[in-house]
């Protein structure tokens, strides 16, 4: 066989081989390890800890009650609520006062300024922990929608596992077709760049965070410094993972299914969108970084499809074995992570759909040189500077 067939033949078996390990595995064992199912195996303790939940939202008057509903309706026995009012101007403020007059449970938190040190999401959820009175902190968004028994068993499942830090995916509530298949596809990636099949290793190199669901003990968290460490990241529930990770914490990343929902973006072009924060942030503001890692997964995801395309005889059985393993990763990714297995022909659309905006993330950071977040603007430089390293 000429060297250039067997190149074309390695290529492609490796590429499948890839998939099968970096996703197919990570997505096996996740799925042999969703929370519902592991649930079943839980035993309450005779004395539950008390538990604070910090809900931080902005400009979300449309969403928060729903969310504080679902919480005040946990069977949970020893729940304190903090909602945080982050400089709202819509109903936010209002809809949280009016649910903590009807509930001894839910105390309110409004802020009006923003120290010039803190990113605004960042400063609101420490504000919330300073006044927490339980044993364990648990950090969830103003629009994520909990079951009654979900903070029951999760805590549960970390006092049995003997953690110090808990994530949760939440499955995702998505409108049309379009969406569905680009969260599919940004939940595909997540999975495989945090790996969290190894999340429980004690290296500190690999963790993970969820924003709609860090359940960290507090003794833990304060020992750690909070918030204060990572108080200028935009990739919050991340960075606080690796700050907990760093500091010795066990810990563990698993998927909801219906315990815990959320509605992530409204539709296909705001989940582009969605990304202007985080996308170049999450790849520490580099520009080598990203271009390297958009090229990398245009080739992962769209080579085989051309070496189809340009080849044919044997020397493209891998790349049609690729093909087909990838498509069914996401199709398996998607039901696994609480969307729809149906958007499995949309795997290449999806991957260009988020691969730009990835690319756009890091466009408008350097042409506006900076971040826009929750109404205020954070500087390129200062948000390099203070990275969590």
């Amino acid at each position: 066989m000429p060297i250039m067939d067997l190149t074309l033949t390695a290529l492609g078996w490796a590429l499948c081989g890839l998939w099968c390990l970096g996703l197919g595995l990570p997505l096996l064992i996740l799925w042999w390890r969703r929370f519902p199912k592991l649930a079943r195996r839980i035993r309450d303790p005779e004395t539950l800890p008390r538990v604070t939940v910090v809900i931080t939202a902005k400009d979300e008057g449309d969403r928060i009650s729903d969310c504080l509903a679902s919480l005040l309706a946990s069977d949970y026995p020893d729940l304190e609520l903090i909602a945080v009012n982050d400089r709202s101007e819509d109903s936010t403020g209002q809809e949280i006062d009016r649910l903590a007059a009807t509930d001894t449970r839910t105390r309110a938190v409004h802020i009006h300024e923003l120290p010039s040190d803190w990113l605004g999401k960042n400063h609101a959820m420490w504000q919330g922990a300073r006044q927490a009175t339980g044993d364990w902190i648990l950090f969830t968004d103003g629009d994520v929608l909990y079951e009654p028994n979900t903070i029951r068993l999760t805590v549960s499942w970390a006092l049995a596992q003997r953690l110090d830090h808990l994530a949760i995916i939440p499955s995702m509530l998505t409108g049309g077709y379009l969406e569905t298949a680009l969260v599919s596809f940004f939940g595909l990636i997540f999975a495989a760049a945090t790996q969290p099949w190894l999340i429980r290793l004690p290296t500190r190199h690999i963790y993970a965070g969820v924003g709609a669901f860090n359940l960290v003990r507090r003794d833990f968290y304060e020992a750690a410094g909070g918030h204060h460490p990572i108080a200028y990241e935009i990739a919050d529930d991340l960075r606080l993972g690796q700050l907990l990770k760093r500091h010795g914490a066990r810990a563990d990343l698993l998927v909801a299914g219906d315990l815990l929902k959320v509605r992530w973006q409204q539709s296909a072009w705001t989940t582009i969108t969605g990304l202007e924060k985080n996308g170049f942030a999450a790849l520490k503001y580099s520009i080598p970084r990203t271009c390297f890692l958009l090229l990398s997964a245009v080739l992962f995801f769209f080579s085989p499809v051309l070496a189809l395309a340009l080849c044919s005889g044997p020397v493209t059985w891998g790349f049609a074995a690729t093909v087909a393993v990838s498509h069914l990763c996401y199709s398996a990714g998607a039901h696994v992570l609480g969307t729809r297995p149906w958007v499995l022909p949309m795997l290449l659309p999806a991957a260009a759909g988020i691969l730009f905006a990835f690319l756009r993330s890091m466009v408008i950071t350097l042409r506006q040189g900076g971040v826009r977040w929750r109404d205020t603007f954070y500087p390129l430089g200062e948000l390099r500077r203070r990275m969590y390293r």
